[in-house]
């Protein structure tokens, strides 16, 4: 199951993330979708933190759903989107139960979320759910990290001297489950709190596999935010696949 995560750090989430490039990962998901010759108006994001994707493809003329694990990470995405009165559902769910009752164009998630499901059959069942809001030919594009990544350390961080939320992060990898647990410490105005994350490295192989049985063709894997082929080196590959 997924971890626990993402509860004390949700109202600071998005000053830890100041720095992540959220208009490149945007553009890219556009250059992924013309890729596939996608061009949708209704679009999920799963597992969508607090929202600023979905802002972001919003200004692009899209409409947005989203829906996080995190109750926190829901809250502070709508508190966002009323402040900027951008018409934006959010919903609290789990990526492998989910159901939103509606039918979309197009659905992804971005940043590793995914890896935050342990089991393969739990990241099979989130396969399943996204077939189930897409008609044929809608566009279903993810990424992961590897295990390639979880063994050079990239979990390994800490904040500068200088920052406002203040945190140190230790990555433990276990190649015989594929998973890596990260010990993380914040403390933010000098409060403390701590979060431990899990992630499982799921092999290339064997998610294709699960995307052909939950009914998607079309599967495309590019080395990380390039249309390049992946890596023996890759940290992370993006999947874009097509509803069949």
């Amino acid at each position: 199951m997924p971890d626990a995560s993402f509860g004390p750090v949700a109202p600071y989430y998005d000053e830890l993330m100041r720095s992540v490039p959220y208009r490149m990962w945007t553009s890219y998901y556009l250059l992924l979708l013309a890729h596939q010759g996608v061009r949708p108006t209704k679009v999920l994001d799963v597992c969508c933190g607090t929202g600023t994707m979905c802002e972001m493809l919003v200004e692009e003329g899209k409409e947005l759903s989203g829906f996080d694990l995190s109750p926190g990470m829901i809250e502070r995405a709508r508190e966002k989107a009323a402040k900027k009165k951008l018409d934006i559902r959010y919903e609290v769910a789990d990526a492998r139960t989910v159901d939103m009752g509606e039918q979309y164009d197009a659905a992804f998630s971005f940043f590793d979320s995914l890896n935050n499901i342990l089991e393969p059959e739990g990241l099979f069942q989130s396969f399943q759910r996204v077939a189930e809001h897409l008609p044929s030919g809608g566009s279903w594009i993810f990424d992961l990290n590897t295990a390639y990544a979880f063994e050079e350390q990239m979990f390994d961080q800490h904040s500068g001297p200088r920052a406002k939320l203040k945190y140190n992060w230790i990555g433990t990898y276990d190649k015989a489950s594929r998973i890596i647990t990260v010990d993380m410490h914040f403390e933010y105005k000098g409060e403390e709190f701590y979060e431990v994350h899990r992630q499982r490295a799921h092999p290339k192989d064997e998610v294709e596999s699960m995307l052909k049985e939950a009914g998607f063709g079309e599967i495309r894997a590019f080395h990380s935010y390039t249309l390049n082929p992946v890596r023996l080196k890759s940290d992370r590959i993006h999947y874009t696949c097509i509803r069949e």
